[in-house]
């Protein structure tokens, strides 16, 4: 008896899980902005689960979000590389352009595509996170050879992390938001 107790019980937190997995997941996973990721990946051609995913480990969802290095808004950009894409999207930006979601999200994911045009997505992560810069000097100095099996060697822990993070968290996104957000993408 004990035991067909045991098992009950077992199968009711199973079925209890299965129920409710996906809006707790949610919980953890959540999503805003929707529309306007929809339109700049749709627009750029990338995932919409990947910009979600950025969004969601650089700042949370957070508009007004600040990095004591001064990136700013959703996608947590720099001054200078938003001044430096909305240049090549012919569009002026003021101070509190980067704390507007639409124009944040635009930016940024174009910013992303230029790295995966040059790259592939694995690098372009890697120098949205820790710089062109660096990643340029860590591949021409064979420090790490830009793969996702060998991101152990990448210098920065934050960029690696963040490769972690975000790779998880877009498998999640496409899991949990694949109504909200379909669409052909890469």
């Amino acid at each position: 008896m004990r035991f067909s107790g045991f098992l009950i019980v077992l199968l009711v937190i199973f079925i209890v899980f299965a129920i409710l997995h996906k809006p707790l997941m949610r919980e953890i996973c959540p999503i805003e902005y929707s529309k306007e990721i929809l339109l700049s990946s749709g627009e750029m051609k990338v995932s919409p689960y990947l910009i979600a995913s950025i969004i969601r480990v650089e700042s949370n969802f957070r508009k007004d979000a600040l990095s004591p290095k001064g990136a700013t808004g959703l996608m947590q950009l720099m001054p200078s590389t938003a001044q430096y894409v909305a240049e090549l999207k012919g569009l002026e930006l003021d101070n509190t352009a980067l704390i507007d979601p639409a124009t944040n999200i635009a930016l940024g994911t174009y910013y992303y595509k230029l790295l995966f045009d040059h790259w592939g997505k694995i690098v372009a992560l890697a120098s949205y996170n820790a710089g062109r810069g660096n990643v340029e000097k860590w591949l021409s100095e064979g420090v790490w050879d830009g793969t996702w099996e060998n991101r152990a060697d990448i210098p920065f822990h934050e960029t690696k992390q963040f490769l972690i993070k975000v790779i998880t968290l877009e498998r999640w996104y496409t899991y949990l938001y694949r109504q909200e957000l379909s669409g052909e993408f890469y």
